[in-house]
Formats: C-alpha cells, sequence, structure tokens
C-alpha cells in the first residue's frame, strides 16, 4: 500500500521520459528514481526508520519529486513547512512533529541555526546549495551513495505518509496526518487534471502543491516546477513546453489575461486548467472562457480532506443545451460543484443535524480522503472529526441537485441585529460591479446592532468609484440589511501563499 510503489512504476514504464524540469534542471523518470535511491540510502544511514518524520524547509524545487520518493522508500512520514514562517512558527512546527531529519535550502540556514538548539528530536541536516556550518550538503550526501534501487518499506493503507500544517491563521498549525490511502484517492479520480505536461504554480506545502506532485510522478507526466508565480514566466512555459494542465488562483488568472503577452502567445496546448482556493468571480471565468479554450474544473477541499470535498467539472462549464439548462449552469458556476464519489457529505446545523435543501449549515464530510488526525492533538481531532465526520468550517448550503453554494467560513458569519448575514453572497455582488476588481467583506463590532458589515474594495485599472455607489448598488440586488455600512477603499488584499484573504487581518485581529 506504500505510495511510493505507483511512482517506482512510473520509472520502470517510461524511465527515458523527462520527468522534472526547474530553470536548467530536466531530470528523466530514470534520473529522478537514481538521486532518490541515492537520498533514500542516505536517510537509512541517518538512522531513518519508518514512522520517523523528514521534514523539508525550501521553496518549490525539483528536489521535491526524489524528496517524496525516497522518504516514501525508507517508509518515513514527510513533513513540508510553510517557506514564509518565522523562526517561532518553524519551532513550533518541529517540536511537534519531532523530524530526525531536515532538509533545507541554504537560505533558511541561518534561521536554522537560530533555533536548531531548542529543537532535541534533529539530528542531521541537509542543505541544498552552499554548505552551512554543522549541516551536510544535500548534493554531497547523494554522491557518496549508490544508485541501485532499494526495496520499499512495508506500509499499511491506514499508516500515516505525509503532516501537512494547516494555514494556523486562527491559532497554531496543525498538523493533519494523511495516510498512504488519503494521499492515493485523488490520484485515480476522473476529475483531476488531463493528461500531459503540468506546470506546477502553488506551494508544494499545500495540499493542491502536493497533490500536483504525485499527479504526474504516478501518470508518468512531465511536471514542470515554478519556484513562485510570475505571469510572463508562466506564459513562457506554457507556450514554450506546451503545457497541457496547470492549476490557478483567481488573481494568476487575471493576471494571465492582463498581460500584455497574453494575445501573441499561443496556449493552444493548455487544455485542463484547474482553480480554487478563492471564489472565483463569474464575470473572469466567463472572460477566461472565451480567451483559453481549455476544460475547467473548480476544486473545493481543505487540507483535511487530502484536497478535494466538490467538484464543478469541465461539463457543468459549457454553457450549452436549453434555456433552462443553461441558466442552471450559469446559476452553478456561482457554487463549488458537486460532492466528489469518494466521500459523503451533509449540511448541518449546530447539533450536527442536515438542514433543509437551500438553507446555509456546516459541509461535514466523511470517506477515505478524511485525514486520520492531527499530530500530537488529540482534542483537535476528536473536535474535527466529531461522530465520525470531518467537520470542514465552512458554510454552504445545497439545491435540489446536491450542488453545493459557498456562504464563507464559520467563524467569518457576520450576525447584524439577529441576523445571519453570509460574506460570500455580498462579495459575489460586488464583484460583478463593473469597475470593482477585487472584494472582501467582514463584520465588525457594533453597539447597537452588534456587527456591522465593512466592504473593502479594489478597483480596476482606471477605474474610481464612490462610496454611496457600492452601498446603493448592494442594495438592488440584496435585502437591504446586508449591505457594507462601511466601504474603504485599498490598494491590496492580504493575502496567504494560496491568496486566500486573511479576513483576521481585515478585522484588525491578531493571529493567535
Amino acid at each position: 500500500m506504500n505510495f511510493a510503489l505507483n511512482i517506482e512504476k512510473s520509472c520502470r514504464r517510461s524511465p527515458e521520459k523527462t520527468c522534472v524540469v526547474h530553470d536548467d534542471v530536466e531530470l528523466t523518470f530514470r534520473q529522478m528514481e537514481e538521486r532518490a535511491t541515492r537520498l533514500a540510502r542516505a536517510l537509512l544511514e541517518m538512522g531513518v526508520e519508518p514512522g520517523d518524520r523528514v521534514a523539508v524547509f525550501q521553496t518549490n524545487c525539483f528536489q521535491f519529486c526524489e524528496m517524496l520518493y525516497a522518504i516514501g522508500i525508507v517508509g518515513g512520514i514527510f513533513v513540508n513547512l510553510n517557506f514564509r514562517l518565522r523562526e517561532n512558527e518553524v519551532s513550533y512546527i518541529l517540536n511537534n512533529c519531532e523530524p530526525k531529519v531536515l532538509i533545507l535550502g541554504d537560505r533558511y540556514a541561518g534561521l536554522i541555526d537560530n533555533i536548531r538548539e531548542n529543537i532535541p528530536s534533529l539530528e542531521h541536516f541537509l542543505v541544498i546549495g552552499n554548505s552551512a556550518s554543522g549541516m551536510k550538503n544535500y548534493e554531497s550526501a547523494l554522491a557518496l551513495q549508490p544508485p541501485e534501487p532499494l526495496p520499499l518499506a512495508p506500509a499499511g493503507e491506514n499508516d500515516t505518509a505525509c503532516l501537512i500544517y494547516t494555514s494556523g491563521t486562527t491559532g497554531y498549525p496543525k498538523g493533519a496526518m494523511l495516510t498512504h490511502a488519503n494521499i492515493q484517492t485523488p490520484l485515480s479520480d476522473r476529475y483531476t487534471f488531463g493528461e500531459g505536461t503540468l506546470l506546477l504554480n502553488v506551494p508544494m506545502y499545500h495540499i493542491a502543491g502536493v497533490i500536483s506532485v504525485l499527479l504526474p510522478l504516478y501518470r508518468g507526466d512531465t511536471l514542470i516546477v515554478l519556484p513562485q508565480f510570475d505571469t510572463r514566466v508562466f506564459l513562457n512555459i506554457a507556450e514554450e513546453k506546451r503545457v497541457a494542465s496547470t492549476y490557478l488562483v483567481p488573481t494568476m488568472l487575471q493576471g494571465i489575461l492582463d498581460h500584455a503577452d497574453f494575445d501573441g502567445k499561443d496556449l493552444s496546448s493548455l487544455k485542463s486548467i484547474g482553480y480554487g482556493a478563492s471564489p472565483m468571480p463569474t464575470s473572469l471565468l466567463l472572460r477566461a472562457r472565451e480567451a483559453l479554450d481549455a476544460d475547467y474544473t473548480n476544486y473545493f477541499g481543505m487540507t483535511e480532506s487530502t484536497g478535494i470535498i466538490s467538484v464543478l467539472s469541465p461539463e457543468d462549464h459549457r454553457l450549452e443545451g436549453s434555456k433552462e439548462t443553461i441558466e442552471k449552469k450559469s446559476r452553478r458556476l456561482t457554487g463549488i460543484g458537486y460532492p466528489i464519489p469518494e466521500g459523503e457529505v451533509r449540511v448541518v446545523d449546530d447539533q450536527d443535524h442536515s438542514v433543509p435543501i437551500g438553507e446555509v449549515g456546516e459541509i461535514v464530510v466523511r470517506g477515505k480522503k478524511v485525514m486520520k488526525g492531527y499530530w500530537n492533538k488529540p482534542r483537535e481531532t476528536e473536535a474535527a472529526l466529531r461522530g465520525g465526520w470531518l467537520h470542514t468550517g465552512d458554510l454552504a448550503k445545497m439545491d435540489e441537485d446536491r450542488y453545493l453554494y459557498l456562504a464563507g467560513r464559520k467563524k467569518d458569519m457576520i450576525i447584524r441585529g439577529g441576523e445571519n448575514i453570509y460574506p460570500v453572497e455580498i462579495e459575489n455582488v460586488l464583484h460583478s460591479h463593473p469597475k470593482v476588481l477585487e472584494a472582501a467583506v467582514v463584520g465588525l463590532p457594533d453597539e447597537y446592532w452588534g456587527e456591522i458589515v465593512k466592504a473593502f474594495i479594489i478597483c480596476k485599472p482606471g477605474q474610481q468609484v464612490e462610496a454611496d455607489e457600492i452601498t446603493e448598488f448592494c442594495r438592488t440586488k440584496l435585502a437591504s440589511y446586508k449591505k457594507p455600512a462601511i466601504v474603504e477603499f485599498v490598494t491590496e488584499l492580504p493575502k496567504n501563499a494560496m491568496q486566500k484573504v486573511l479576513k483576521h487581518v481585515l478585522r484588525g485581529e491578531q493571529s493567535q
């Protein structure tokens, strides 16, 4: 059941096919496997045994393919850290998961050196790039080992394969334990990216990044790695390398369509575009469909569900058929799709009772993609998985066809004078305004109403709009009590690496 078995099969099936490309590095599956084997042998020499954690602290790079494979070979648990974290955050995570080995980029050597005495579990350090004091060089460690294949360590389907730490925007990060069965489930689903060369734009410490690396490794396809998203670089590589599929968040898609080079690029090879992580304005999606002839898929999920919970399929994006069908599909474009067959999904109230069709409740899910729990967090695990269901914290309503429509995070719901207000509903209206580029809505304390609605707005380039116009626009499309009481125009919104708006920052709160 070891997830590495399918990577091994790809290496045997297509040894001379290009496996991964990163800048001027291009490795075949044979070369990647040889490097992974050398790394696995080095890890064994360092005393790594099945179940031991091996942590990675590095930006997107080609080595992620061999690191995932090597850690799987020895039966270790892969832990990938957010490279944007500060010293106290890195210390917390490393002391929570207690890795024996840390693989890091040389840019982070100073940070790790400052805290290494406070992390007693760490015995070995492998540095990618320039060597650091008291740490082994990654390439030198590989060079000392032979490349002959090793037998895979046995692993049960419920054994933990990797720990992915949640963003921690409302508290310290929690390590979601994803099993060998968990991470293999999305790799064979019919709703994953189409086959062919995949261009990776999202960070590899995110669940979308991990799945985007594993998918081509399993299929025997080529992975092209971008260390970080850059619109011009994306356009050049997509054309030059004949990229077939990619995953984009809405701001990336916006930047691609708006770029001065877009019209001159041949992107005809791009046939599969996945999107998600933050709400996609319908106007942007319709514009993209006109400009880029590809299959679009909206993925909704979370780390704890190994990614996908529901999908808006390519067929859902094709506005074809009768007038009634087109109207229904147009409405679905504002939602997050249909629950995938690998999971059972319900929408429930605070007592975990299913709510009627069309009413807002919390999304809960169970099935073979749901995590095992949080590492060393029994209370949090019990709360998240109570009653055998993963409680996502996301609010939504379900229509008569079981399509889901997101209402926002449970903690972001606004209660004004006893009335529940869901920010996503207002944000969708704001995004439909012809002069609005981006918008975010939060609730602020109010002595009389309890909470009031505040909207933060970024105008489109060259456009200006008055606050009164925004308020009146919302009043014509929403119940009056939902319209923003305060409108603030800004030049940017605080976001994490996956471009999710950090609403606690907009509310003036501190991360705890």
